[in-house]
């Protein structure tokens, strides 16, 4: 797997933004004399190429010109392409930040080696790159565009990472264990759920490698000698690999017992089993709808009754899912003791339906669609038929209309705030352009709702009530998602062409009366001494008042 590593030529951060990168890091007042940083891209070449004439071509001229090398095949043309996509504006005429490699016959250790040979004594440098097994939403962007330059032949995907030199004072001791093996090092210098820490240019497959398909598991919930719908014996643990054997035989019900409602309760364990395993945060009654899809009286009277496998059920958690379904949104709920008469969802569809003129679709497509004008002709760059390399302008009559859409992305973003707004917008600009026969995203905007920030030294009065709430370890807090969240968004915005114009936020963190059960009433239902609860654990009440947080 040929890859070649080039070096940005100009800071991949802003001045301030490296001084608050260096507070962060668990080392004392003054330790830290200076940090720079620079991008790295990382391009996957097509087995096809010419992979050691290019690395040549770009060790002989660092800034060649494009001129007419667009659709040329040749290795030194092809860096030329390389080259130019990978320079921004602000780089032209800056040498790179490092020398730019061909990694093939990679050794790790020899890398790591001769990286720490260019360091001065008390440098140290980290690589914080996309994690292994993920693209990045630069990369998904950058790989088309180098596709739509006539490089397909030539590029199979482009990533990007930082590097960060440290330079430590001289009184003080530099580290000598491994910095990327720190939590505290990895927790304030990457994101932990999209990128990961090295200490010199990692190898090919730890970008690009694509893991092996793995194979098929089973829940044994018919046992592991039923049948497939074929009729075929699913041979589920030398085949298949089945699902917690070992939870199987653990719950296995008495062979001699031929009574259905023992056989369902032990298919509903093994499921359940598989559902934390899995973490497909399956309730209740859908665990119970799949086993009686698996293996009920309809199933069975089809002969289609088999086990489920565990990218059948992967597959019925995300269509099913709150993002998919709005479950919560079209439930029904009370008030007060009063059953109100519409969902939420109900209520959002009935501002349309009170005023339901020049809205020409809502609630059916990718995104809404907003009447306007007819115009003459509608122009636009499409790809030529002849020769995808050539694009051209194009003019159509047809009807200008305004594409809404609103795209929550909360989760993602409240885990990693910066790739989760991003890969939100990304999803937004994705549904609008989808609408239909498809649209041309203009504009839009980014909104966030959070708790308090409590911003260190500027406290505010509001603040204090609820200033011993706490958050999980694995989500970030209000304000590191204000500081982050909002650029991600944005960026993705801007990159794609499509501007974030408009944003807005709120905060708010209250405590509200909640009417919890005493704890002697949720300890009645644990298990006794020898038994084994299938269910997750209640939630032990914390104080009379529940501390409720909204967030965007």
């Amino acid at each position: 797997m040929p890859m070649l590593v080039v070096p940005g030529r100009t800071s991949a951060l802003s001045g301030f933004r490296l001084a608050a990168l260096a507070e962060k890091f668990p080392f004392p007042k003054g330790a830290i004399t200076g940090i720079s940083s620079h991008h790295v891209h990382f391009v996957d070449l097509e087995p096809s190429a010419d992979s050691r004439a290019v690395y040549a071509a770009a060790v002989a001229d660092h800034s060649p010109g494009v001129g007419d090398s667009v659709g040329a095949d040749t290795p030194e043309n092809t860096w030329a392409i390389i080259s130019s996509l990978l320079r921004g504006p602000s780089e032209v005429g800056e040498a790179p930040r490092d020398a730019i490699r061909l990694v093939a016959d990679y050794q790790p250790a020899v890398a790591e080696a001769a990286d720490e040979q260019k360091l001065g004594d008390r440098e140290r440098v980290l690589w914080v790159l996309p994690r292994r097994g993920t693209i990045s939403p630069w990369s998904s962007k950058a790989t088309d565009i180098f596709r739509l330059c006539g490089l397909a032949h030539a590029v199979r995907r482009v990533e990007r990472g930082i590097v960060y030199r440290i330079v430590f004072a001289d009184g003080f001791e530099v580290p000598e264990y491994r910095l990327s093996e720190q939590k505290e090092i990895i927790s304030a210098g990457s994101d932990r759920m999209t990128e990961a820490i090295y200490e010199a240019c990692p190898e090919a497959s730890l970008i690009f490698g694509q893991a092996e398909a793995r194979p098929l598991r089973a829940v044994p919930i018919r046992g592991a000698a039923a049948a497939d719908a074929a009729g075929r014996p699913a041979r589920l643990v030398e085949d298949i690999q089945c699902i917690g054997k070992e939870e199987e035989e653990e719950i296995a019900p008495d062979e001699s017992a031929q009574d259905a409602g023992e056989s369902h309760t032990h298919a509903v364990a093994l499921l359940a089993r598989a559902n934390q395993q899995l973490g497909l945060a399956l309730a209740e009654d859908e665990i119970a709808y799949l086993v009686e899809a698996f293996m009920g009286r309809q199933a069975r009277a089809e002969g289609i009754a088999r086990n489920p496998t565990d990218a059948e059920l992967m597959m019925f958690a995300q269509v099913n899912s709150e993002h998919c379904r709005h479950k919560i949104f079209g439930a029904s709920w009370t008030i007060d003791g009063k059953k109100q008469d519409k969902s939420l969802f109900d209520w959002i569809r009935a501002t349309q339906q009170c005023n339901p003129q020049h809205v020409l679709s809502a609630y059916s497509d990718n995104a809404a669609v907003l009447e306007a004008y007819e115009a003459r002709e509608i122009q636009a760059w499409a790809p030529d038929s002849a020769n995808e390399r050539e694009w051209a302008m194009r003019s159509v009559p047809g009807g200008v209309h305004i594409v809404a859409k609103v795209e929550t992305h909360n989760h993602p973003t409240v885990i990693s705030p910066y790739p989760g707004a991003a890969t939100g917008t990304g999803g937004e600009i994705r549904d609008e352009g989808a609408v239909g026969t498809g649209s041309k995203p203009k504009c839009g905007l980014a909104g966030f709702t959070v708790s308090d920030l409590r911003i260190p030294g500027f406290e505010q009065p509001w603040e204090a009530a609820t200033g011993e709430t706490g958050f999980p370890a694995h989500v970030a807090s209000a304000l590191d998602i204000m500081l982050e969240a909002p650029l991600g968004a944005a960026a993705f915005a801007n990159e794609f062409g499509r501007p974030a114009i408009l944003g807005y936020f709120r905060t708010l963190l209250q405590r509200v009366p909640t009417a919890m059960p005493p704890l002697e009433a949720l300890q009645g239902n644990q298990p006794q001494q020898g038994e084994e609860s299938l269910h997750a654990p209640p939630v032990l009440p914390d104080e009379p008042d529940m501390q409720c947080e909204v967030r965007g």
